[in-house]
């Protein structure tokens, strides 16, 4: 029997298996998963162990894309809480049915990444479970788990809202059209006609001036 432990400063992870050779741990007795803020840690086999990497690498990679949505994996279902918080859930005791057991853990987003890391580090790590496998893409989670049907429309429908907003950044903004202003028609004012200068007729007066006075005759 042997120990390995993946330490974080909110999170540890303990492993305890039994080495077949070449000193790789290849097979898993039991695990548990202790965080600093809570006092009752996560204990499990290697199913309950593969289903919290493959909930925490999917809902790892919906973070990458700024993307919440609840990703569930038989007894293990990670969640959003609220803006900052995230709702870990795991049902232990699953094979007693008298007596099921619901844990669940609230996390902040640096406990979320200590978690994150020390699944990290077993995955990467060659002497430990080397079956073991990150979850790096929403599609791996898909190919290696039957999902719940609540968490595959929520995932495509990121999907496409993602590639539709990227589509829609590149079609350039179509400019408004510019109506071409009314030619105002301008009236020209006609040219005063020429005025002939009035002709100017003798008056009665002046024609009675102008004649000779009769003679008076004589007595």
């Amino acid at each position: 029997m042997i120990q390995r432990s993946y330490s974080l400063p909110s999170c540890t992870l303990l492993i305890d298996g039994i080495i077949t050779g070449s000193d790789v741990m290849s097979i898993l007795t039991s695990f548990s998963c202790r965080f600093s803020h809570h006092a009752e840690p996560v204990v499990g086999g290697l199913e309950l162990l593969n289903a919290l990497v493959k909930v925490v690498g999917a809902y790892a990679q919906a973070l990458k894309s700024n993307t919440l949505v609840a990703i569930p994996e038989k007894q293990v279902r990670l969640e959003p809480e609220g803006k900052h918080l995230h709702l870990l859930s795991v049902l232990l005791n699953e094979a007693d049915a008298h007596n099921p057991k619901q844990l669940q853990i609230k996390l902040n987003t640096i406990q979320l990444f200590d978690l994150m890391e020390s699944l990290d580090r077993l995955c990467c790590d060659p002497t430990t479970l080397p079956d073991l496998k990150l979850v790096t893409q929403i599609s791996d989670y898909r190919s290696q788990s039957q999902l719940n049907s609540q968490a595959v429309p929520a995932i495509a429908g990121v999907v496409s809202l993602a590639i539709a907003a990227t589509v829609l950044y590149f079609i350039p903004t179509p400019k408004p059209e510019t109506k071409p202003t009314p030619t105002v028609p301008v009236q020209t004012k006609p040219l005063p006609k020429k005025s002939t200068s009035p002709t100017i007729s003798p008056s009665p007066s002046d024609s009675t001036e102008s004649s000779p006075s009769p003679s008076s005759s004589p007595n």
